[in-house]
């Protein structure tokens, strides 16, 4: 995935801003995704047109969604963020973390 365009956020904008104002700003479309497994906690995927879409599993807590669309934005925006705790971990495909 490459980064986007778009000027990374700051660290504290990207934790502090509400959720659903934060992808606004940075122009992220999220969608519902189908995966069921209960490993799967979500992806940003860059299309050709440059556009990102986070998609995240349904019927997670709100702190899990919340936190892990922060977590993922924060890779997709190279902005510095500690690493998930084991065993979580991301993985990137096709370009620049």
């Amino acid at each position: 995935m490459q980064k986007s365009a778009m000027p990374a956020p700051s660290v504290d904008h990207l934790m502090d801003t509400p959720l659903s104002v934060l992808i606004n700003e940075l122009g992220v479309t999220l969608v519902d995704s189908t995966i069921t497994d209960a490993d799967f906690y979500g992806a940003v995927v860059q299309r050709k047109t440059g556009e990102l879409l986070l998609t995240m599993p349904r019927d997670r807590s709100w702190l899990e969604h919340d936190t892990v669309a922060r977590y993922l934005l924060a890779q997709a925006f190279g902005v510095n963020v500690p690493s998930m705790p084991a065993p979580l971990v991301t993985s990137f495909e096709g370009g620049v973390a």
